[in-house]
């Protein structure tokens, strides 16, 4: 039972004292780092990228609808195009060939 005076907890306080001011043991010297935590949030898009504007275009909607149908169909898990890329890629090609003639 606790003295008079004492927590009645003081006993188990005072037992778990030299446990929490023990030497770290080799296990936790040797522990590796933690992994680096990835930041938070969604990453940078196209948007937020200085190369890049968006702009207004006018497509026919079943040539757009089929061309986003085909772009999910080939879409691969290490990469996926939409439709800008895809209007980027024509866009630079045209170009291109624009500049050779």
């Amino acid at each position: 039972m606790a003295k008079p005076g004492e927590s009645k907890f003081a006993g188990i306080f005072q037992s778990a004292a030299p446990a929490a001011t023990a030497a770290p043991t080799a296990e936790r010297i040797d522990a590796p780092p933690p992994p680096a935590v990835r930041p938070l949030g969604r990453p940078h898009g196209k948007r937020s990228d200085p190369a890049w504007k968006q702009f207004s275009v006018l497509l026919k909607k079943q040539t757009q609808r089929e061309a986003v149908t085909i772009l999910r169909s080939e879409q691969t898990e290490d990469e996926s195009r939409d439709l800008s890329d895809l209007l980027q890629e024509l866009l630079e090609q045209w170009v291109t060939r624009q500049r050779q003639s």
